[in-house]
């Protein structure tokens, strides 16, 4: 996040489809990218995947992928295929780019795993972050309502997706 936005991750475990790690703080793209590279590595390694759109994602991509103060560069990125039509080149970059193409599909993938009850049990805080995700006349909607956040229903949609 950046600005008023919070820093949001999720670990979940595919296996059992849950949530088994939370992490939301109010921290700068460096200091995010290294809890992010040791929350990754303290849970075998898992993928990370960074949500690059609205430009903070850049900065915390960056040294995950690249490496930074004595780490190495982090081993298990996600890479976002930007084209599957085969008579096009493939394009793999680092970070899934949440846009006006792709926000509305994550956002109704991971209603549907709240609904069918495949994600078998919400955090408090995204569960309160939820209830004040509304529809609204302007661009983004859904989203949070005003003087509220989605911090954390953005970075579940993003594992949705």
């Amino acid at each position: 996040g950046r600005g008023a936005d919070y820093s949001a991750a999720y670990v979940i475990d595919l296996s059992e489809m849950k949530f088994v790690a939370e992490y939301h703080e109010k921290l700068d793209a460096d200091l995010f990218s290294r809890q992010l590279y040791y929350l990754g590595r303290w849970y075998n390694t898992a993928l990370l995947a960074v949500e690059t759109g609205g430009g903070f994602g850049e900065a915390v991509l960056i040294p995950l992928r690249d490496g930074r103060a004595g780490r190495r560069p982090y081993p298990n990125l996600y890479k976002h295929v930007l084209s599957n039509r085969s008579d096009l080149p493939v394009a793999k970059p680092f970070g899934f780019p949440m846009n006006v193409k792709t926000r509305p599909e994550a956002i109704s993938l991971l209603g549907a795993a709240i609904r069918e009850k495949v994600l078998p049990f919400l955090t408090e805080r995204l569960l309160l972050e939820c209830g004040t995700f509304v529809s609204a006349d302007t661009s983004p909607s859904p989203r949070a309502q005003n003087g509220c956040f989605d911090d954390c229903v953005m970075a579940a949609a993003e594992r949705a997706k």
